[in-house]
């Protein structure tokens, strides 16, 4: 199974209950790749869409462009629990009818359009002095929680049904949905919880992609599945080499400049993987960015 160069990247559904990393170690386990990583936490509670790279391509998350993402949302109105979600119990504040909501919604989802800071909610993973804050939440210790801004491009009313409404919600890297949901409660002068969520896309990438893997309990490890191909995930000119100057770049040496077209960043690719990526160093040459050989 083995071979000198198993890097590739690959769009999976991680079930609901799963964490992020469960998935990964499965895929992992199941073809004895050296290295198996993701991009963009799923909390367990949410399924859907995952971008997960294997062995050497997993250095190159920082450089996908990649990170706007859409989520399809069910909420409960009227109800509340420490995680905002059904993680922690859910507790009925009052009873609560959406329906005649419906005209004051579509204005208050508009008003969330565009750049904001957003607090992060304690049972996340993100980290204060070295520690998530869902430790310190189920310590029940208080901590200051920073800000960071988020940048909301879609947030649309699918459906109403008496206490739940459906939505559609895009949003940059980083943005928790469970945090928006509380916000629109709070304006509509109530409470929610998530129930669902479902990512449908990362950026471009979309659950509709025949390459998408559907359900992780059906693969068997002797047949692995088909990767997408790294130019979908990686939007740099291209420069393909040869062996001699693979070489070169094996032993991280400058190249010079008019390899290149004066782009910022650049993919050398060799056999159809990628070998590095150059970016320029002075006038007269590029250096190593990054080398997967």
């Amino acid at each position: 199974m083995k071979s000198e160069n198993r890097s590739n990247f690959y769009l999976i559904n991680k079930p609901k209950t799963w964490t992020s990393q469960d998935l990964c170690s499965k895929f992992k386990y199941l073809y004895k790749f050296n290295k198996v990583g993701h991009a963009g936490t799923l909390d367990p509670n949410a399924e859907g869409l995952m971008l997960i790279a294997t062995d050497k391509y997993t250095k190159l998350f920082n450089y996908t462009n990649e990170t706007d993402k859409t989520y399809k949302v069910r909420a409960l109105f009227g109800h509340s629990s420490d995680s905002i979600d059904t993680d922690t119990e859910v507790i009925k504040n009052e009873e609560t009818d959406l329906a005649n909501s419906h005209d004051e919604i579509q204005v208050l989802l508009k008003s969330f359009l565009g750049l904001s800071m957003q607090k992060p909610p304690l049972y996340s993973a993100v980290k204060v002095d070295g520690k998530r804050l869902y430790k310190y939440a189920r310590q029940g210790k208080k901590v200051e929680v920073p800000e960071r801004e988020i940048n909301i491009s879609d947030f649309s009313l699918l459906n109403i049904d008496e206490a739940v409404a459906e939505f559609i919600i895009t949003v940059s890297k980083g943005t928790y949905i469970r945090s928006l949901i509380l916000d629109l409660a709070v304006k509509l002068d109530t409470t929610a919880v998530v129930t669902e969520i479902l990512r449908t896309h990362i950026g471009k990438l979309s659950v509709e992609d025949n390459k998408f893997i559907k359900d992780v309990n059906e693969l068997k490890k002797e047949e692995q599945p088909d990767p997408i191909h790294w130019s979908k995930i990686l939007d740099f000119p291209i420069v393909k080499i040869d062996k001699e100057m693979s070489q070169k770049i094996l032993h991280g040496e400058l190249l010079n400049s008019a390899v290149f077209d004066g782009s910022e960043m650049t993919i050398m690719e060799y056999s159809n993987q990628i070998a590095a990526l150059y970016k320029p160093f002075n006038d007269n040459f590029y250096k190593p960015e990054k080398v997967l050989l």
